[in-house]
């Protein structure tokens, strides 16, 4: 089961070797999704974790709703694709990546 809860609800337990903090929630590694909104309740961004480290897919969002980026990390590398779109919602950038982090495809508009 994966929880949604929010950064303050967690505690770091200390940082992985790329820096990434490993974080926990109620003393047992964090599995789920970190979420952020804007003030206004808007969704800005989500990250996933597993096991207390940043692993899967991860979000950000312009305020009016529409997705900025979405890219999938583990082991503080790049795997899967990671794309950009611009405000009204036009793809700006995909790459994609092998499992072991090398770019094997880019799409630039």
């Amino acid at each position: 089961m994966n929880l949604l809860v929010e950064y303050k609800d967690l505690e770091t337990m200390g940082f992985d070797s790329g820096g990434t903090e490993m974080l926990s929630y109620k003393g047992k590694p964090f599995t789920g999704f970190i979420v952020e909104y804007c003030t206004n309740g808007i969704l800005i961004s989500e990250e996933e974790y597993k096991d207390g480290y940043k692993n899967g897919v991860n979000r950000s969002y312009f305020e009016n709703g529409q997705i900025e980026e979405e890219y999938f990390s583990k082991y503080n590398r790049f795997y899967n694709t990671f794309t950009s779109w611009d405000i009204n919602g036009n793809l700006i950038l995909k790459t994609t990546y092998d499992d072991n982090g090398i770019e094997i495809d880019r799409i630039v508009e």
